[in-house]
C-alpha cells in the first residue's frame, strides 16, 4: 500500500513567499500539494500544532490524522508530496516532534525567511484588514504580544508580530533535528524567483530543468480600509451577511467584493522610519546569530 503521507514540508516563516512558493512546486509534475479538499481550502492544514492552537484561531485546522491522510489521497505517481504550513516555524517545538511521530527523521523541511521589521509590517497590515486588528502598528508593537494573544481566545496567532520574527532558535531547531532542511532568504526569492524555484526543486532530489510559471505572485497585499467604521460594517459577521449569502451566488459575491475593495480601500502606508529602527535594534542580536548558523551575510536586514 502506498504512503501518501508528506516526505516534504514548507514550514514559514509566515508572510515570506510561501504561497507563491506553494504553486510553483506544485507545476512540477513530479510534485504534489494540497491546495482544496471538496471545496474547502487546505493549503495550510496546521496539523502538527493542532495541540497548541484552538480551531477558532485558525480557519480550517486539520485536528485528526485520518483527516490528514486524506489530503493526499489524490497523489499517484508524484515522488514528493507536500503541505505548506507557515506557523509550523513559529511553534516548532510542538511541530518538530509531532513530524517526527507521524513523518519521520527523512522529511525534507523548507524555510523561506523575510527581513523581520518587513515580516512584521506585511503582517500587521494582513491582519489589519480584517476586524482582529483595530490598533496602528506602532501601537500593537507596544502590547505585550503574548498577553494580547492569550487574552483574546479567537485571536490569530499573526498578531505576534515581533515574536513570529525571532528565527535565530526557530531554525536552528530544525537543522538539529532534520537532515535536510533548505533555507530560503526572501530578498533571494524576489530577485531571482527562477533560480531559488530551480534549487528548491532539487534539493527536492526532482528534474529542475521543466518550465514553471513564476510570473503569477499569490497572496499579496498593498491595501488598507480607509476608516475602522468601513472595515468593521464589512468584515465584521454582522446580520445582513447571511441573506446576501444565501441570496447571491459566489461569482456575483465575489464581484461585490472586488468592487468594494476597490472604493474602499487603500494602498498601505509606508513603515515610518522610527518604528523600523526600533525594529532593526529589537531584531539585530537575532540577525547575527543566524547569519552564523547559516553562513550569510545579511547586510540589507540590519539597516
Amino acid at each position: 500500500m502506498k504512503n501518501n503521507l508528506p516526505n516534504f514540508l514548507i514550514v514559514g516563516a509566515a508572510k515570506s513567499g510561501t504561497s507563491s512558493l506553494h504553486n510553483y512546486l506544485n507545476q512540477h509534475p513530479n510534485i504534489f500539494m494540497p491546495t482544496y479538499k471538496k471545496g474547502v481550502k487546505v493549503k495550510e492544514p496546521r496539523f502538527f500544532i493542532k495541540d497548541v492552537l484552538e480551531a477558532e484561531r485558525v480557519p480550517n485546522m486539520v485536528t485528526s490524522i485520518n483527516q490528514y491522510k486524506s489530503l493526499f489521497d489524490d497523489a499517484s505517481k508524484e515522488a514528493c508530496i507536500g503541505e505548506a504550513s507557515v506557523l509550523y516555524l513559529y511553534y516548532y517545538k510542538t511541530a518538530i516532534k509531532n513530524i517526527k511521530k507521524h513523518l519521520g527523521d527523512n522529511v525534507k523541511i523548507i524555510i523561506m525567511l523575510r527581513n523581520p521589521v518587513f515580516r512584521a509590517f506585511s503582517a500587521y497590515n494582513h491582519v489589519a484588514r480584517t476586524s482582529q486588528e483595530n490598533l496602528s502598528f506602532q501601537e500593537a508593537l507596544i502590547k505585550d504580544e503574548l498577553q494580547r494573544f492569550r487574552s483574546e481566545p479567537t485571536l490569530t496567532p499573526l498578531i505576534m508580530y515581533k515574536q513570529m520574527g525571532m528565527y535565530y532558535k526557530m531554525v536552528k531547531s530544525y537543522i538539529d533535528n532534520f537532515k535536510d532542511v533548505h533555507v530560503i532568504i526572501y530578498d533571494d526569492f524576489i530577485n531571482d524567483t527562477q533560480r531559488v524555484v530551480k534549487d528548491t526543486i532539487d534539493f527536492l532530489g526532482l528534474d529542475n530543468t521543466l518550465d514553471i510559471n513564476t510570473s503569477l505572485k499569490y497572496n499579496v497585499g498593498g491595501k488598507r480600509w480607509r476608516s475602522i467604521y468601513l472595515k468593521n460594517l464589512f468584515m465584521q459577521d454582522v446580520f445582513w451577511k447571511k441573506p446576501v449569502r444565501f441570496i447571491f451566488p459566489f461569482f456575483i459575491r465575489k464581484f461585490f467584493i472586488g468592487a468594494i475593495r476597490l472604493i474602499f480601500m487603500k494602498k498601505n502606508q509606508y513603515l515610518e522610519e522610527n518604528i523600523k529602527n526600533d525594529l532593526i535594534e529589537f531584531f539585530i542580536d537575532d540577525i547575527k546569530k543566524l547569519e552564523n548558523l547559516l553562513g550569510v551575510r545579511l547586510e540589507s536586514w540590519k539597516k
